[in-house]
C-alpha cells in the first residue's frame, strides 16, 4: 500500500508539473504573440508615416508646378483654375488619394504688423468678448514692440512677473504663430481660433483681401461675419453673375500655405502643413520654408472638395 500511495503521489506531482509547464508555455506564447502584434503595428505605423511624407513631398511639388504655370483664360466648360482659397482638391498619385488645400499666406493678418484695433476686431469676430478682446490684443502687440511701456490694458515684463512667469515680453517680432501661446491672457481655445487667421510671413501691414477668410474680411472691412461668409461664397465663381468678362486669373503668392491630408476609413489619418515660396523664373523654382507633421484632422479647412486624377 505504501508503494502504491507513493507512486500516486509521484504521478500527481508529475501531473502538476506538466500543468505548470503548459501554463507557463501558454503565457509565453501569448506574450510573444502580443509583442509580435505590437512590433508589427509599430512597423506599419512607421512605414505609413514614411509613405505619407513621400506623398506629401510629391503633393508640394505638384502644387508648386500648378501655381507656377500661368493658367489659360477660362471658359465656362473648362476645369476651374486652382485658387489659394482653401478649397480642398482630391489628388490621386501612385495609387493613393490625398487632399491638398492651398491658402494664400499674405491673406492672413500679420501679427508683426497689425494694429491693436484690427486685432481686437478679429478677436471679437472669432467670438471673444469685447472685455477680453481689447486687453488680449494689446498684450499681443506689447509682446513684439521694443519698448517697456504697456499699451492700455496690455502686458509688459512687470505684468508677467506679477503672474509668476519666468519670462517677460519678447520685445521682438514673432518668429512663429505658436509664440502667441506665451502671451499673457492667451487661452488655448482662443489660440485655436486665432492661429488659422494670422501669420508672421511677409511685410505688408494689410492682408491681401482677394483670398482672405471670412473672419479676416469681416475684421478688416468692419462688416458682419455673415456678410463676409456670403461674399466668400460667391467671389471665386468662374464668372460673376450677369457679367460678360471672365474673372481675374490672379492667384496671389508668392507665399502659400499648403495642407496635405490623408484620411483613413476609420476617420483617422495624417496631415502635414507647409509654407511654400514660389520663385518664378529663378532657381530653385520653389522653396519649402517649413513643414509641420502630426496635425489634427480637426484643423479648419474651409471650402468644397474637388477631385483630380494625377496618376
Amino acid at each position: 500500500m505504501t508503494g502504491r500511495s507513493s507512486r500516486r503521489r509521484q504521478r500527481g506531482i508529475a501531473l502538476m508539473l506538466v500543468m505548470w509547464v503548459l501554463a507557463l508555455l501558454t503565457v509565453l506564447a501569448v506574450s510573444l504573440t502580443a509583442t509580435q502584434r505590437t512590433e508589427t503595428a509599430l512597423a506599419e505605423n512607421h512605414l505609413g508615416a514614411a509613405r505619407f511624407r513621400a506623398l506629401a513631398d510629391a503633393a508640394l511639388a505638384y502644387t508648386a508646378l500648378d501655381f507656377l504655370t500661368q493658367p489659360a483664360a477660362l471658359e465656362e466648360e473648362t476645369q476651374a483654375t486652382w485658387l489659394p482659397n482653401g478649397q480642398e482638391r482630391r489628388w490621386r498619385f501612385n495609387g493613393s488619394e490625398i487632399g491638398i488645400a492651398v491658402f494664400n499666406e499674405t491673406s492672413r493678418i500679420n501679427i508683426n504688423r497689425v494694429q491693436p484695433q484690427t486685432l481686437t476686431d478679429l478677436l471679437i469676430v472669432l467670438g471673444v468678448s469685447e472685455d477680453e478682446a481689447g486687453p488680449l490684443a494689446a498684450a499681443i502687440v506689447d509682446w513684439r514692440d521694443e519698448d517697456d511701456l504697456a499699451l492700455l490694458n496690455g502686458a509688459e515684463d512687470e505684468d508677467y512677473e506679477r503672474e509668476g512667469l519666468a519670462f517677460g515680453a519678447k520685445d521682438a517680432d514673432y518668429a512663429s504663430v505658436e509664440e502667441l501661446r506665451q502671451v499673457l491672457g492667451m487661452r488655448e481655445d482662443i489660440y485655436q481660433r486665432l492661429a488659422p487667421e494670422v501669420t508672421v510671413a511677409g511685410e505688408a501691414a494689410n492682408p491681401l483681401e482677394r483670398f482672405a477668410s471670412p473672419a479676416v474680411i469681416a475684421a478688416t472691412r468692419g462688416i458682419s461675419l455673415e456678410e463676409a461668409v456670403e461674399e466668400v461664397a460667391t467671389r471665386d465663381l468662374a464668372r460673376v453673375p450677369e457679367a460678360t468678362a471672365a474673372r481675374s486669373l490672379d492667384r496671389g503668392g508668392p507665399l502659400y500655405r499648403v495642407q496635405v491630408t490623408e484620411r483613413g476609413r476609420d476617420r483617422t489619418g495624417r496631415r502635414m502643413e507647409a509654407l511654400l515660396q514660389l520663385n518664378r523664373g529663378q532657381p530653385p523654382p520653389y522653396l519649402v520654408l517649413w513643414r509641420r507633421y502630426g496635425l489634427s484632422l480637426q484643423d479648419p479647412v474651409y471650402g468644397e472638395t474637388e477631385r483630380f486624377e494625377g496618376d
